[in-house]
């Protein structure tokens, strides 16, 4: 690797691909829930990056997608790992110590038949293309000027705010309030690109702390949603529901409305107020 005739925000590239490649290795030998994770984190910054590469080199049709075509099977698949994870989490937060062992068992058998195509996947998976990818980056990479940097990360920063302002002049649901949190995600790595690349971030810190308490936020109700979705799909196929099953639904219902109530307040005020 020879970053001395590429910009600095291919090394930070290069650290996060490096970090992946050796965690997707790692998984070809034996599947980690923690690993998935973190491997999902790495693919989401990967595919963001590829995002900013796109933006510079706005001639070359769907830049982005044709990279990242190869990974995106395995992305939306250890996306499922991770739902399965906070599902999980939020279950055992939630029951309070109760016995729920029609849904523990079906949570169980969720996870052992995901784990094996995750697996499965993971071992067809052409490992050229992990090389594939960064070659084609690195060339990408090369000769980039802060300008183009500044240039093109703030264009990405202003889409993302013009979709979450959208989504926050309307009535919210679920999609749009994942659409939200998935721009912050992205506004504050992009954020992070214009800093390794020795560009003031667009944002102050007073709004960094709203956009990463807003994504804190968004992350407790997707959380929520979720576990609220799998119970659903589990109780579809029963005839009857328990009376300890409906009173964790009911509290998952509250806490819903509750969190969504919270999400909306914030996301106007941050998109319709201070960011518009």
């Amino acid at each position: 690797m020879n970053p001395d005739k590429i910009s600095p925000v291919f090394q930070l590239f290069a650290q996060q691909y490096d970090e992946g490649h050796r965690l997707f290795e790692e998984l070809c030998k034996a599947m980690k829930t923690k690993k998935v994770i973190v491997l999902e984190e790495k693919l989401i910054f990967i595919e963001i990056y590829l995002q900013l590469m796109a933006k510079i080199h706005f001639e070359e049709e769907n830049l982005k997608f044709k990279l990242f075509k190869p990974f995106s099977h395995l992305f939306k698949c250890l996306k499922k790992v991770l739902h399965l994870k906070l599902i999980r989490d939020e279950f055992v937060r939630k029951g309070g110590g109760e016995n729920f062992n029609s849904f523990s068992q079906f949570l169980e058998t969720e996870k052992k038949e995901l784990y094996s195509e995750v697996f499965d996947l993971l071992q067809r998976f052409p490992h050229n293309a992990w090389e594939e990818l960064y070659d084609e980056v690195l060339k990408l990479s090369k000769g980039l000027k802060p300008l183009m940097i500044n240039t093109a990360t703030t264009k990405i920063i202003n889409e993302e705010v013009e979709y979450s302002h959208f989504d926050s002049l309307h009535e919210m649901d679920a999609i749009s309030i994942k659409d939200i949190y998935e721009s912050l995600q992205t506004i504050i790595a992009v954020e992070n690109f214009r800093i390794v690349s020795g560009l003031n971030p667009v944002f102050t810190n007073p709004i960094h702390d709203d956009l990463n308490k807003l994504s804190n936020l968004l992350l407790k109700w997707y959380q929520n949603h979720l576990l609220f979705q799998q119970l659903t799909y589990f109780f579809s196929e029963k005839e009857s529901i328990g009376e300890k099953y409906k009173t964790l639904l009911d509290t998952i219902k509250k806490d819903k409305k509750k969190l969504t109530t919270k999400v909306i307040s914030h996301s106007k005020e941050l998109f319709t107020e201070r960011l518009n």
